[in-house]
């Protein structure tokens, strides 16, 4: 399993300031929403993503079963027509009791700027920056996360309900260089869409205001299950 590495770092980048000016140029964003998304192989939980929307932001955390202490936290600005142009992505591992923090593993910071992407990040190997190529309107992804891949959904609803839309992956162990892989949203009927990401597909059940509600990877034998808090 591909578990997504990129954290980030706050650090001005090339194209940093216009990003962190979306958010006052932005229309309001979306009506708040949060929830938790459970990831199971078969009958086992493998994975668990906590989420919520307010405004511009959306952000959330994955824990995995497999690494007991390990966490993956992000916080992304999303614009008016559904793109991510900014996100930050920051791993932990360690104990967390809640007074002290699990010390993190790397921290970055990409900003999306037409086909390119900055990328400000830090870890044991010290501090890059970087800017590496992209296509215009490509949404970040982190493997297993779900709220991520509902923002993708989202956006080809913005653009008629199936369109083609490019995913910037975040996951490998490789933390400099992300790929751009081709990807296409299809909707079928009113409550389901399939999501192709390079040759894996995802189907999932939506409801009408577009939120992913179930689904997962048959060829995986990968499910979600939605629950709203």
């Amino acid at each position: 399993m591909l578990v997504g590495l990129l954290f980030c770092f706050l650090l001005a980048g090339p194209g940093a300031a216009a990003a962190q000016s979306a958010p006052s140029a932005a229309a309001p964003g979306q009506p708040a929403d949060s929830g938790r998304f459970l990831i199971r192989r078969g009958a086992d939980t493998i994975a668990t993503e906590e989420f919520s929307r307010s405004g511009v932001t959306l952000e959330g955390r994955l824990l995995f079963r497999a690494h007991k202490f390990l966490s993956e936290r992000y916080h992304a600005v999303v614009a008016p027509d559904g793109t991510v142009p900014l996100v930050e992505v920051t791993v932990r591992n360690g104990p967390d009791s809640g007074k002290v923090q699990a010390k993190f593993t790397q921290r970055t910071r990409l900003v999306f700027r037409d086909d390119s992407v900055a990328v400000d990040d830090a870890s044991g190997r010290g501090l890059r920056t970087l800017v590496l190529g992209t296509e215009r309107g490509a949404m970040p992804y982190i493997n297993l996360s779900f709220a991520l891949l509902e923002q993708a959904v989202r956006r080809a609803h913005s653009l008629g309900g199936t369109a083609e839309v490019p995913f910037f992956n975040l996951s490998g162990t490789d933390r400099q260089s992300g790929q751009t892989v081709r990807g296409k949203v299809t909707s079928v009927g009113n409550d389901s869409v399939t999501v192709a990401i390079g040759s894996v597909e995802f189907r999932l059940r939506v409801d009408p205001d577009g939120r992913l509600v179930g689904g997962g990877i048959p060829a995986q034998n990968l499910s979600i299950e939605r629950i709203t808090r």
